[in-house]
C-alpha cells in the first residue's frame, strides 16, 4: 500500500509542471552560486602568492558555503513541495477514499514523505554535475563531498517531516507553506539564540534543540551519535504528530 500511494504521488509530480520547475529552478540557482563560488575561490587563489595559496581552501570556500546555501534554498522549496500532500487531499475530500480502505494513517504519511524525498534526491541529483566539473579542472579535494550531502538530506527529512505536518493540520495549503517556512526559521532561530545566550546550560539546549549545530558538524565531517539521535527524533516526532492529525476526522 505504501508503495502504491508513493507511486500515485511521484505521478502527481511529474505529471504537473511543479516537478519540473522546482528542479530547473534549483539546477539553475545551485549552477549560478557553484560558478560565482568557484570563480571567487580561483580568483583568490590567483591573487596572492603562490606559497600562501594553500591556506585557502577549497572545502571552506566553494563546497561548504555551496551547501549552506542549498540548505537555504530548501527554506522555500521544501515548504512549495509539501504544503499541498494532505492538506490539498483534506480540502477536496479525497483522502477519505483512504479510509475506505485498508491503509493506516502512518503509511499515508510515510509514502507522501518518501515521494517528496524522492523529488528532493532528484534535485540533488543534478548536482552531481560540479563534483565531475571540478575533477576535469584539476581539484581533488573530495574529502567532505559525503558528509555535506548528508547534512542537506537529513535537513529535508526534517523540513519534509515539519512540512508534512502543517499540511496535515490545515485544509488551505498556503497557509500550510507559510507554516513550515516560518516553522524553518524558527529552528534556525533557536540555534542563534543560544548563540547570543550567556548562560552556557541555556546556550547547550538550544544549540541541541535547533537544527543549524547539527547541521553544521555533520557538513564538516563531525558526524556524531548525538546528531543522528537528533534526526531521528525530529523526523519520527512530527511523524507521529502527523498520524495523530489525520486520527482526527474533525481536524
Amino acid at each position: 500500500m505504501i508503495l502504491t500511494i508513493w507511486k500515485k504521488e511521484i505521478e502527481s509530480y511529474f505529471t504537473s509542471p511543479l516537478a519540473y520547475v522546482l528542479i530547473g529552478l534549483f539546477s539553475l540557482i545551485t549552477g549560478i552560486m557553484f560558478f560565482n563560488l568557484l570563480v571567487t575561490y580561483t580568483d583568490g587563489i590567483q591573487a596572492i602568492p603562490q606559497h600562501m595559496a594553500q591556506d585557502i581552501s577549497f572545502v571552506e570556500e566553494v563546497v561548504i558555503r555551496l551547501f549552506a546555501n542549498i540548505n537555504f534554498l530548501f527554506l522555500f522549496f521544501i515548504p512549495l513541495m509539501t504544503m499541498r500532500l494532505l492538506s490539498e487531499e483534506k480540502k477536496q475530500a479525497t483522502i477519505d477514499l483512504f479510509w475506505l480502505s485498508p491503509v493506516k494513517e502512518w503509511q499515508v504519511v510515510l509514502s507522501k514523505g518518501l515521494a517528496a524525498l524522492s523529488l528532493i534526491f532528484s534535485m540533488l541529483l543534478m548536482t552531481i554535475i560540479f563534483p565531475l566539473i571540478v575533477w576535469g579542472v584539476g581539484i581533488k579535494d573530495f574529502s567532505i563531498l559525503g558528509s555535506a550531502y548528508l547534512s542537506v538530506f537529513l535537513n529535508a527529512c526534517c523540513y519534509i517531516s515539519m512540512g508534512l505536518f502543517f499540511s496535515s493540520i490545515s485544509h488551505n495549503q498556503i497557509i500550510a507553506g507559510i507554516l513550515s517556512i516560518l516553522g524553518i526559521i524558527f529552528l534556525w532561530m533557536i540555534t542563534w539564540g543560544g548563540h547570543l545566550n550567556s548562560n552556557y546550560l541555556v546556550s547547550e539546549i538550544f544549540n541541541y534543540i535547533g537544527i543549524t549545530s547539527h547541521f553544521e558538524r555533520i557538513l564538516r565531517g563531525l558526524i556524531g551519535t548525538q546528531d543522528i539521535i537528533y534526526y531521528v527524533t525530529f523526523v519520527l516526532f512530527f511523524g507521529f504528530l502527523s498520524v495523530k492529525s489525520l486520527g482526527r476526522r474533525n481536524w
